[in-house]
């Protein structure tokens, strides 16, 4: 539930920002990595039942940007191409997500302990964090281009 809620809820905000934040896509999806991190440490560390208030938490915060971070891809990715591009992104995100960290986290358990492994995992929220926001710079940009691009190609 927090996933779909996280979801709806990221895409709501980020739709809100955006008279105040022309990048509020990035803006959003950049806060929610942020935030699934201390979140995700928080779950390790806290006693049961309490983890569970922070496995929610991370779960959500990980959702926050998928609403907001759709939405800006389809804002500057050509019709022609969209379907593939969000293909594409799937692909990447779960090949770079869910596909590999179960590995890293068990190679670097069998070294260390399952803690690390799941806090060395984690610090790709933190880069992705960092991504986002630096991305906020070019968005605005991207999405007038797209917008000039599409609209030149409408019959008059």
């Amino acid at each position: 539930m927090s996933g779909l809620g996280a979801t709806l809820f990221g895409g709501w905000l980020a739709d809100r920002l955006r008279s105040r934040f022309a990048a509020s896509y990035f803006l959003v999806s950049g806060a929610g990595m942020a935030l699934a991190f201390p979140c995700t440490l928080a779950m390790l560390f806290a006693p049961f039942p309490l983890a569970w208030v922070f496995a929610f938490g991370a779960v959500f915060f990980l959702f926050f940007n998928i609403g907001p971070a759709n939405t800006a891809l389809a804002n500057v990715v050509p019709a022609s191409v969209r379907s593939s591009a969000f293909a594409l992104n799937i692909l990447t995100i779960h090949a770079l997500g869910d596909a590999i960290s179960p590995t890293l986290i068990g190679a670097v358990a069998d070294r260390s302990n399952m803690n690390l492994g799941f806090m060395l995992v984690s610090g790709t929220m933190l880069v992705a964090a960092v991504l986002w926001f630096i991305g906020m710079r070019w968005l605005p940009q991207d999405v007038e281009r797209a917008a000039a691009r599409d609209a030149e190609k409408q019959p008059v």
